[in-house]
C-alpha cells in the first residue's frame, strides 16, 4: 500500500502543468484560497477511504468507510463538528471489504471496490442493509492479478476485475454521482482510477451503474488519485494523495468530458489523504494511514 511509502513522496512530487498553481493550505494564511476551519482531528473508523453525505436526525453527516481488512467498518461523522455519532460495519456480500469510495444515489449510499464492483446500501435504524447483491460496473474483462502499488494501468480498454481482486486493473479509489438536478451530458458520475490518474464516465444501464472507457478525463499522474466528489451545486472535485502533494482539483466543464478543464485549487489534506467530500465552499479530507483513528480536516475555500 502506498501509505507506507510516504517518505518517497517529496522525491517524486513535481510540477503538474495544470491551469493554476496549487497553494498549500496548511497554516491557513489569510491570502491563501482555502482556510482551515474547526473540526475534530480524527474519527474512530480505521483507514478512512471514502465518504458520502447522509442526513441523520435532521443533521448533515458524513458516512466514512474503512479500507480493506476492516470488514466494512464505518463511522457517521457530524458535518459541523466532526464528532463521531455512530460506528458499525456495512454488510458486504460477494465483493468483499475493499471499499475504496462512497457516493449518494438518491436515498442510498453507493460504494466502489478497487476492482470495480458496486455495493448499494439503504439506511435502517442504527445501521445499513444491502439494497441488492454487489455487481460489477461492466463485464469482468481484466485479470484478477493485482496487489502492490496498483499504479500501472492495464493494457487495452478493460475496466473491471473479479469481485475479490484488490488493487487490480484500473484500481478504483473513488466514485462520485451527481444530483439528478445537475445531470447533463453523457455521464451521471465518474469512477476515479488510481492506476492511471483518470476519472471514467459512469452511466446508468437497466437500473445499475456502469463504467465506460470513454469518455474520460485525465486528472493527474498514475498512483495519485485518492477520491472524487460532487458538491451539492453540481461541481466535480478530485482529491489526490500525498504522492501528488494532497492536491484538490476542480473539474470545470465535466459535462463534456472531452473538453473539460482540470484546475488545481489547493494542497489540502492531512496524513495520507484519500477520502474527499464537498458541500458548498467547504472541503473535507480524511486520511488513510494504515490504522485507527483516521485523521480528518476541513477547509473553507474561496
Amino acid at each position: 500500500m502506498t501509505r507506507f511509502l510516504l517518505l518517497a513522496v517529496l522525491a517524486t512530487a513535481c510540477g503538474k502543468g495544470k491551469d493554476s498553481t496549487p497553494v498549500p493550505a496548511e497554516g491557513s494564511a489569510e491570502n491563501e484560497p482555502c482556510q482551515a476551519i474547526p473540526f475534530a482531528e480524527s474519527a474512530s473508523v480505521p483507514e478512512a477511504s471514502g465518504a458520502a453525505w447522509l442526513v441523520v436526525d435532521g443533521k448533515p453527516s458524513l458516512v466514512v468507510v474503512s479500507d480493506s481488512g476492516n470488514g466494512g467498518a464505518y463511522a457517521i461523522v457530524d458535518a459541523e463538528t466532526g464528532v463521531t455519532r455512530e460506528t458499525g460495519k456495512l454488510p458486504l456480500g460477494e465483493a468483499g471489504d475493499d471499499v475504496e469510495g462512497l457516493a449518494n444515489r438518491g436515498d442510498r449510499i453507493v460504494g466502489i471496490t478497487s476492482s470495480g464492483w458496486i455495493l448499494e446500501w439503504n439506511r435502517v435504524p442504527g445501521a445499513f442493509e444491502l439494497a441488492q447483491p454487489a455487481y460489477p460496473l461492466g463485464p469482468v474483462d481484466l485479470s484478477d492479478k493485482g496487489g502492490g502499488m496498483g499504479d500501472k494501468p492495464p493494457a487495452g480498454d478493460g475496466m473491471v476485475c473479479g469481485a475479490r481482486a484488490t488493487n487490480c486493473g484500473r484500481n478504483y479509489e473513488g466514485v462520485c454521482l451527481v444530483d439528478p438536478a445537475h445531470a447533463k451530458g453523457p455521464c451521471i458520475g465518474f469512477a476515479a482510477s488510481k492506476a492511471d490518474g483518470h476519472v471514467y464516465c459512469v452511466v446508468e444501464e437497466a437500473g445499475k451503474l456502469a463504467v465506460k472507457y470513454s469518455p474520460r478525463i485525465k486528472v493527474t499522474r498514475p498512483g495519485a488519485i485518492g477520491d472524487c466528489a460532487f458538491s451539492d451545486d453540481g461541481r466535480l472535485w478530485v482529491g489526490s494523495n500525498l504522492f501528488d502533494m494532497s492536491q484538490v482539483y476542480r473539474i470545470d466543464g465535466w459535462t463534456t468530458p472531452e473538453s473539460a478543464k482540470v484546475v488545481a485549487v489547493a494542497a489540502l489534506g492531512i496524513g495520507f489523504p484519500e477520502a474527499l467530500a464537498v458541500r458548498g465552499d467547504v472541503i473535507y479530507r480524511m486520511s488513510d494511514t494504515g490504522g485507527s483513528p483516521s485523521l480528518m480536516t476541513k477547509f473553507r475555500c474561496r
